[in-house]
């Protein structure tokens, strides 16, 4: 049995979808009004769909293609050292006889591990040039090695746990930086350097330290200021 429908404002009756019940929903005003408000909504829906497309793009970008990569540490490293820092860093090499199969090699190493720790590379170029000349082979009576001279007996145990070659000039030269970088950050830049070569109460090895600051400073180009007795008795 098909379904009956009433109209709700004149009580028309359908009995399936005849002729008669389709010209009274053209003329019913209640229908119509209901048309009216559907025809309204729909134009309204519509301008909304238009003005403010959905990107497929959006939808699908979990199917189609990955997500972007998120920022991460490396984004926040400070820029790559210019070209021209390790050729200054040459050329000082090169002004103290370092030896011209190493010394490019020696200077990326030192401007790499400068710029990684934050120390100036001149003061680490210095220090090498003190230390050993940039040779690394070097091995010093008190078992030190390297263009840095790493003291065994006080980081040797660390070299081999991090598998550190203390002969390859790269190596050497960035745990070097990384203790002098630590030793700077404590006690100041010449404290630090005071301390990569050693610290001691006895008062000829502390001598010792301090002409290691003065040779230090001096390849450097550092003049430290005068001792203000000392400037008084000058000007005396």
């Amino acid at each position: 049995m098909q379904p009956i429908t009433f109209c709700n404002r004149c009580r028309g009756m359908k009995v399936g979808y005849n002729k008669r019940y389709l010209l009274h929903c053209l003329l019913c005003r209640e229908w119509v009004a209901k048309a009216s408000k559907l025809l309204i909504l729909g134009v309204v829906l519509s301008s909304i769909i238009f003005r403010y497309p959905v990107s497929t793009g959006v939808l699908f970008r979990e199917i189609d293609q990955p997500e972007p990569a998120t920022l991460n540490e490396a984004s926040f490293l400070p820029p790559a050292p210019e070209p021209r820092v390790t050729v200054s860093i040459s050329a000082m090499l090169a002004k103290y006889g370092v030896d011209s199969s190493q010394r490019d090699r020696v200077a990326k190493a030192i401007v790499t591990s400068a710029h990684k720790y934050n120390v100036d590379p001149r003061l680490v170029a210095s220090i090498v040039i003190v230390e050993s000349g940039a040779n690394p082979f070097a091995v010093s009576g008190s078992d030190s090695v390297g263009i840095m001279q790493i003291h065994l007996p006080t980081w040797g145990t660390l070299a081999d746990a991090q598998g550190i070659n203390l002969f390859k000039i790269e190596d050497n030269a960035d745990l070097g930086v990384r203790i002098l970088s630590g030793y700077i950050a404590a006690h100041g830049v010449w404290g630090g350097v005071a301390s990569y070569n050693g610290q001691t109460d006895d008062p000829v090895s502390q001598r010792a330290i301090d002409e290691y600051v003065q040779k230090v400073q001096k390849i450097y180009g550092y003049t430290p200021p005068l001792n203000p007795i000392a400037t008084q008795a000058i000007l005396q």
